[in-house]
Formats: structure tokens, sequence, C-alpha cells
């Protein structure tokens, strides 16, 4: 009997991540790190006035946002453990794992990336994601998954994670999630430099319609929807990692911003967040929450106090936004110059991900 008490506590160990409810504290653990900060905030400055305690507080969420970030340097990291209960009969990290992992570190990059959309009351619709396996990650081996903003257009914003691992043969240089950032960009964007997702197959021809596909296009959209998803892994697997990190999988996400059943685009949201080209070539000082680019008081009139509030914000994303007029469309200019040209060459490849996947629908 004692034997038997034994083995299940012992079951229960070695399972531990799977547990009931331990899947929902790992996806929201960022949430309520970030609640538990704003809850402490307010505790220390309970006996400040009360316009002070506002303006701290106010304060604080702003400086959430990635002030003067180059939306494709940003990257989060969250860190992961292949598990007994997280690998298939061959000791590996099991396929469905890559997806269950990705919940929680999708969730982080989100609340780095858009907070205060998420402040407004707005939320994230996932579309799909698709995975392209290239190394197995061993049983109980660390590994990191590195998620980037890829492309944008009108609606669907391009998330790429990299699951990647540092051999133990070789000499890394460790990271921190929170410290490391690139030399050249603002303290709000972290973690490692962004590589360049251009490929050989950048050139290539984006597919048609799908709803306009006959039968033999829809084939070959499916064939281009593959080789875009090789080509991309491909070129990852090309790249030396700058810290000598091997990849093993390369994952694309589509998300949409949602407003209640109103779909934000992306690229109103980001020059919001405090997303923004990189400063004059003129410039020696890169943008930060310390030197804003010229759009970020723009941004903050409409959600704070005298000009603006949340309410107001939330109906500029709702499609307030038509209502100005063309040329003062300050969130146009925000991301334009090189931050445009690198979109459209990287929604090139991924779109061409995305259609050919909607075309495989009329495949029988």
């Amino acid at each position: 009997m004692l034997s038997a008490k034994f083995i299940f506590l012992v079951m229960l160990l070695v399972n531990f991540r799977s547990l009931p409810f331990a899947w929902h504290i790992r996806v929201f653990l960022p949430v309520l790190r970030l609640r538990l900060q704003y809850y402490l905030l307010r505790l220390r400055i309970i006996f400040k006035p009360k316009k002070v305690r506002e303006k701290i507080i106010t304060d604080w969420g702003e400086d959430l946002c990635p002030i003067g970030a180059n939306p494709f340097e940003l990257m989060t990291v969250d860190h992961g453990w292949t598990t007994v209960d997280d690998t298939d009969y061959n000791g590996h990290l099991s396929n469905s794992s890559y997806a269950k992992a990705l919940d929680g570190a999708r969730l982080k990059f989100v609340l780095k990336a858009f907070p205060a959309f998420a402040r407004s009351g707005g939320w994230m619709a996932l579309g799909s994601t698709h995975f392209h396996f290239i190394r197995e990650i061993p049983f109980l081996a660390r590994y990191q998954i590195r998620l980037s903003i890829g492309a944008w257009d009108h609606k669907w914003m391009f998330v790429i994670a990299r699951y990647v691992s540092f051999p133990k043969n070789r000499h890394t240089t460790k990271t921190n999630s929170d410290s490391a950032k690139p030399s050249k960009t603002p303290p709000t964007s972290n973690d490692f430099p962004r590589l360049s997702l251009r490929t050989p197959a950048e050139d290539s021809v984006t597919p048609a319609t799908p709803g306009d596909a006959s039968q033999v296009d829809s084939n070959l959209q499916a064939e281009q929807t593959a080789e875009a998803m090789k080509a991309l892994a491909a070129a990852q697997t090309q790249m030396t990692e700058p810290d000598g990190a091997v990849l093993h999988c390369v994952a694309v996400s589509y998300i949409c911003f949602k407003h209640g059943r109103i779909t934000v685009p992306p690229g109103v949201i980001l020059p919001c967040e405090g997303f923004s080209k990189p400063p004059p070539t003129t410039s020696d000082v890169p943008f930060s929450p310390t030197n804003p680019p010229a759009h970020w008081k723009k941004a903050q009139a409409l959600r704070i106090a005298p000009s603006g509030n949340m309410p107001a914000f939330a109906k500029f994303l709702k499609g307030g936004w038509r209502d100005v007029p063309e040329g003062e469309r300050w969130w146009e200019d925000a991301l334009d110059g090189p931050i445009e040209e690198q979109r459209k060459v990287n929604l090139r490849m991924l779109d061409c991900i995305r259609k050919g996947m909607e075309a495989t629908r009329s495949i029988r």
C-alpha cells in the first residue's frame, strides 16, 4: 500500500506541469505579475494626494509602452524545459507541446508590445499558427521561444516564433529577456537583435485570391505554401544567432486586434504604442522614453488628460481614426520609410503562407 502511494506521488511529481490549472497558471503568469506590480504601486502611493496618485499610475502605464522601438527589433524570450509530460515516445519534445508552450510566450509578447491597447479594453484573436520542425529538442533540454513581429497588413499581424537552445559543448553568452538589449534599440525593446527575414523566395509571386482559384491553382498555392515555410526555415537555419543558439523550429502566428467585434488595423495600433521608424541619419541619439519620437505626444493626447482618456482612446481605435483627414494621419508617417519597405518585403513571403493555407480548403 505504501509503495502504491509512493508511485502515485512520483507520478504526480514528474507530471506536475500537466496537473489541473497548471497550463492556465503558466499562460497567465505574465498578467498576474503585471497586476501585482500595479497593486503594489497603488499601495505605495496610498497616502499621496489624489491627483498625484493618478499621475503616478498614468505614467507607470505609459512607461510600459515600447516608446521609440523599431517594430521589427522588439523581441521577447520565454524559457521552456522538456519535461516528461511534454515528450513523445522518441524522447523528444512532442509536436503538440510546441503549440502548448507557445500560448504563454505569445501572451507575454502581446503584453510587452501592446500594453496601451490592452488597457483600453482591446483583445487579440488568433487566426492560425503554422509550424516548421527543423531539429528535435531532446528530453530534459532547456530551450527558448523568441517572438518578434514579422509583418502586418490592414487586418493581420504575423508574429514569428523561433525555438532555440544552447548546445552544452558551445560557449554561449547567457541572456536575460528583461535586460539584454541591442545596442541601438530603445530600452523597451529587449533581448536580441532582429534577424532579417529576407530569403531567396522573397521575389516569388503572391498566389491569387483563394476564392478565385481553380483546383489547379489551389494545388499550386498549396505547393507555394510549403515552399514558403521551407524558405523561411531555411533562411533562419542559415543565419547564425548572435549568441550561437541552435534553431529547432519556426512558427508563424496570425493575430488580429479586436475592440468588441471591430477589427483594428495593426498600422494604427503600432504608433499608438510608441513604435516608430528610426531617427534621421543626422541624429546620433536613438528614440527612447527619454527621447521619444515626434508622434508620441499625439498618441498620448488620445488617452491622457486633459485632452484625452481611455474611453476616448478606445473610440479612436474602434473607428475614430477614419474621421481624421488624410493629410493629418500621423500614425502613417510614424512607420513610413525603411519600416514600410521592410514590411512589404516580409509580407510578400508571410502572406503567401496564409493564402496558400486558405486555398487548401478547396482541395478534395
